[in-house]
């Protein structure tokens, strides 16, 4: 039975216990009311358990889509960024390395100098060398 035809039910035979005197029959009968109420009750509180849990899961279902979402994002602006930054130490490795090389390229120009100008002192002096000996003998 419905909670509804139980509360029908309940008030009939309580009200038939009444013209009847019987107390046994209007006791069932407010008995069977009770039972009708609780059974009413426990459907809308079923309904209405049913209804927020599908709201909830509705609700957790678009948290999870945006959480989704916004982690889609934040990586997509974490690899761009990377990228960014990977191009920019790429930029400034070939710089320095260039700088490097053009640093190498004078100092090793400059020695070729220096060890060609002591060269030139070296063979000066032996030539002064050899030219005194020559002198004294």
């Amino acid at each position: 039975m419905t909670g509804k035809l139980d509360q029908i039910s309940g008030e009939v035979k309580e009200k038939a216990g009444e013209v009847l005197d019987d107390s046994k029959l209007k006791a069932e009968g407010v008995v069977q009311q009770g039972v009708g109420k609780t059974k009413e009750v426990a459907a809308d509180a079923k309904e209405k358990a049913e209804n927020f849990a599908g709201e909830a899961k509705e609700k957790a279902a678009h948290f999870a889509g945006e959480a989704k979402e916004k982690a889609e994002n934040f990586a997509s602006e974490a690899k761009e960024k990377a990228a960014h930054f990977a191009g920019e130490a790429k930029e400034k490795v070939e710089n320095f390395a260039g700088e490097a090389k053009e640093k190498a390229a004078h100092l090793a120009g400059e020695a070729k100098e220096k060890v060609a100008h002591l060269a030139e002192e070296a063979k000066e002096k032996a030539e002064s060398l050899i030219n005194d000996i020559k002198s004294k003998f």
